[in-house]
């Protein structure tokens, strides 16, 4: 099972208009205030369904000194940035 959660993000986007996410920041349930900072983007793939436009990162991240990997999606209708969980990227 898949969930996600909004996030604060903070991205660059180039002069060709694509985004690449830096770091960003998410509460849990506990609501404890997790930072992330993206260490290097893996892949990128754009995902296009009905009424759905969004770019899927998969990162290279590192939190409270761990590092793992970690995605996140961008709703370009929206302008909103997801952490994904559930599945092992």
């Amino acid at each position: 099972m898949e969930f996600s959660t909004n996030v604060d993000m903070i991205s660059v986007c180039s002069a060709d208009g694509s985004l690449q996410p830096l770091r960003f920041r998410f509460a849990d349930a506990d609501s404890s205030v997790h930072r992330v900072q993206v260490l290097e983007v893996l892949a990128c793939r754009e995902i296009k369904y009905v009424n759905v436009e969004a770019y899927e990162y998969t990162c290279r991240t590192r939190s409270e000194e761990r590092e793992g990997l970690m995605r996140v999606r961008y709703a370009v209708r929206t302008h909103c940035w997801s952490l994904f969980r559930g599945e092992r990227c």
